[in-house]
């Protein structure tokens, strides 16, 4: 019997986010086609009726990804004042359990060095998604475009940096990298570093 429209769309869209959660675990190479079935709950040979390749997958999820990272920065700063936008993200993004949460987390910190080694369309959707979170970020700050905009891909940069390292290192070194940045961005954005960041600090 020939899928509904309605249920080959749900289908997809089951693929799609146990794959943006896979990838985001297991990294690329450590995640199967039969992985992100079995993790959406479809069987193996369904796959190609919704997808050509492992690599058209993977730019879909990574389009969901960035969504849910954008959304929950949305949501985070929502009443967020202009002045305390950088130091509340960062709280947030370099918090104890959004470094833990790396399947659920942002696909920056997770996937940048897998992503580096893939093809261009992967790679063009992953610098369409660091585009429009850091435009999402800056729309928070104050000032010229221009300047908002830098502002908030360096802080984005610099709170990405930490996180990878962090995963990557022994406690004491995760400790030192992630409290620096904490201490160095509200600095920066002119923002005492014992304000808070209000009431939705985790992204």
């Amino acid at each position: 019997m020939r899928q509904s429209r309605e249920a080959k769309a749900e289908t997809h869209q089951a693929i799609v986010a146990a794959a943006a959660r896979r990838f985001r675990e297991r990294g690329i190479e450590g995640t199967s086609v039969g992985d992100v079935m079995q993790a959406a709950n479809r069987t193996h040979g369904g796959f190609y009726r919704h997808f050509d390749s492992k690599e058209d997958l993977l730019v879909a999820a990574l389009g969901r990804a960035f969504e849910e990272m954008i959304a929950g920065l949305e949501h985070a700063l929502a009443h967020v004042p202009a002045e305390r936008a950088l130091g509340g993200f960062v709280r947030g993004y370099t918090s104890v359990g959004r470094v833990a949460d790396v399947g659920g987390g942002c696909p920056v910190a997770a996937l940048s060095n897998d992503v580096q080694r893939s093809n261009e369309a992967v790679q063009a959707e992953f610098g369409r998604g660091v585009r429009a979170l850091i435009a999402s970020l800056a729309a928070h700050l104050e000032g010229p475009q221009a300047k908002r905009e830098a502002r908030a891909a360096r802080t984005f940069a610099m709170a990405a940096g930490a996180v990878m390292i962090a995963r990557a290192s022994d406690q004491a070194t995760a400790d030192l990298v992630l409290a620096a940045v904490r201490d160095e961005v509200p600095r920066h954005a002119s923002t005492p570093a014992s304000a808070p960041a209000g009431p939705r600090e985790l992204l």
